[in-house]
């Protein structure tokens, strides 16, 4: 699920408006609701008034024994005459009416103003225009049967809404006087009235309140969130870009940032305290640029002294082993012609152990005269197109005899012809060492393998032996200068710890790289690589 990135303004406008909507929405439908059970409970209330009135006026009707009207009057016009019942006067025809015929008169008059009508309805009526509906008779069944005072229902006639509310009309006495028999004893229940009152408008002015209520729901809760908006802004965003933009001056080092925030709250009080930590953070800047330039500059100082140490080590080296090369030649050639020159075995042996010893030092003194060389950058190098690949064999075949005195074998997967610029005589020393230290510590009657890898733009030189191998610990240190680390399985340390500082030195000097790989017990593996072009 993907993250939504808000800002902190956002979420808490989004989180009020997720609690403010519902409890508004559910605030605005109860309130809608009550209101429509109000107006439907003031419309059935007028209709019990109206019913009531109907009553008491079909009452008084019924104990008049009727009222006299001008048969040819306008208030007499439009009702049918069940019963003729005239009264001849000095003032022309009258017309008795009776509780339904008044009641008929009435509801013509009030429908006429469009405004309630109402009827009286029966299951075995006089007039057929008095027969009950389907509501009507269901409601004077219950009347009857149930003992029930009311009915209303919902309906529509015409395409207008209105509510039909039905009470149940008591035989009297003066019923059953007047209705000569149709009526049933007191008591009864002869039909019922039924009230028609529209509800257009109730319904209409329900609808805009609601609507008003909603205008009003989201008015309120716009200006809510904007007046939330501002206060968020001003009292939280405001202050929180304040330190945002102060921690980015700071991170950016630029330690003199302050906050100013002045609104009297925690705010302010946590302006003051980041205002605190950054003069305290820009002290000890300042202790430690202090601290700092005295140090470089104590460390320049000790740095020269040592470069000046480092080159009377590298001059008196290179003319210390300048100098020892020619007695140690001479000594060399002496122990020669002694060697052809003495018969006596004793002395022979002597001699044979001073010459062991004057080979290793004249290897020393090689060896020093050589890294100090390189190290002092006053090495003279031959760079010229050679072919390595010939090198290498040619390397293989001076290297042999020692090999094949301890009896292994050399094997070299010969890639063909690989001529690129390299300096022939420094390589050919890096390959010597590092066939020469294979011999030495490999194990009798073992390989040796030699690879060389084309790489287009480098050349991978590698070198492996089957012997002791090397401590995980002591292959970090073996192209240190003087480390001599334990490599036979005797654990005793051989040459004089410049061999494969001198291999390092010669090439990084060629732009590549050396370094080797072991297990212990097993094998090592020397690796070197060269650039095809000069760096």
């Amino acid at each position: 699920m993907k993250k939504l990135n808000l800002s902190l303004q956002y979420k808490f406008l989004l989180s009020i408006i997720f609690i403010i909507v519902p409890i508004l929405g559910i605030i605005f439908t109860w309130t809608g609701i009550q209101s429509e059970k109000q107006a439907t409970e003031q419309v059935l209330n007028q209709a019990r008034i109206l019913a009531n009135q109907v009553i008491l006026a079909r009452q008084w009707v019924t104990d008049c024994g009727g009222v006299l009207i001008p048969r040819e009057s306008k208030g007499a016009k439009g009702i049918p005459f069940f019963f003729d019942e005239r009264v001849e006067t000095p003032k022309g025809t009258y017309q008795r009416f009776t509780p339904a015929m008044v009641t008929k008169k009435l509801s013509q008059y009030s429908n006429s103003q469009d405004l309630y009508r109402f009827r009286l309805a029966s299951l075995t009526p006089i007039n057929p225009q008095n027969s009950a509906d389907d509501f009507e008779t269901e409601a004077l069944k219950k009347f009857s049967e149930q003992g029930l005072k009311e009915m209303i229902r919902f309906g529509r006639q015409d395409q207008k809404q209105h509510l039909q509310y039905m009470v149940p009309l008591y035989v009297k006495q003066g019923c059953v006087e007047c209705h000569h028999g149709y009526a049933s004893s007191p008591k009864g229940i002869r039909g019922g009235l039924s009230i028609f009152l529209p509800i257009d408008k109730m319904k209409s002015s329900i609808a805009t309140n609601r609507l008003k209520l909603a205008v009003s729901g989201v008015g309120l809760v716009l200006l809510t969130v904007l007046i939330l908006f501002i206060l968020m802004h001003r009292l939280v965003i405001k202050p929180l870009k304040n330190f945002e933009k102060m921690t980015t001056e700071i991170g950016k080092g630029n330690l003199d940032a302050r906050v100013s925030i002045n609104t009297g709250d925690e705010f302010e009080q946590l302006g003051l305290a980041f205002n605190d930590m950054a003069e305290r953070i820009t002290r000890g800047r300042d202790l430690l640029e202090a601290k700092i330039t005295q140090a470089t500059r104590e460390l320049s100082e000790a740095n020269r002294e040592l470069k000046t140490l480092d080159k009377l080590k590298s001059d008196f080296l290179a003319n210390m082993s300048h100098e020892l090369r020619s007695p140690l030649t001479v000594i060399r050639g002496g122990i020669d012609y002694l060697n052809r020159t003495i018969k006596i075995e004793d002395n022979r042996n002597y001699l044979e152990i001073i010459d062991k010893n004057i080979a290793r030092l004249i290897r020393l003194v090689s060896d020093l005269f050589d890294f100090t060389k390189i190290e002092a950058k006053t090495a003279e190098w031959s760079f010229e197109q050679e072919n390595l690949a010939v090198l290498v064999e040619e390397i293989i075949e001076i290297m042999s005899p020692l090999a094949f005195d301890k009896k292994i074998a050399i094997n070299y997967n010969n890639p063909g012809d690989i001529v690129f610029e390299f300096d022939l005589e420094r390589i050919e020393q890096v390959m010597v060492n590092l066939i020469d230290n294979a011999v030495k510590f490999s194990d009798p009657e073992t390989e040796i393998d030699i690879r060389v890898k084309d790489d287009q733009e480098t050349v991978t030189v590698s070198v492996k032996d089957h012997g002791s191998g090397i401590s995980p610990e002591n292959l970090k240190a073996i192209f240190d200068k003087f480390s001599t680390v334990p490599s036979g399985r005797d654990g005793k340390t051989e040459g004089t710890g410049l061999g494969l500082a001198i291999c390092k030195a010669i090439v990084e000097a060629h732009g590549g790289r050396i370094w080797a790989e072991s297990i212990k017990g097993v094998s090592s593996t020397f690796y070197f690589t060269l650039p095809k072009k000069r760096p």
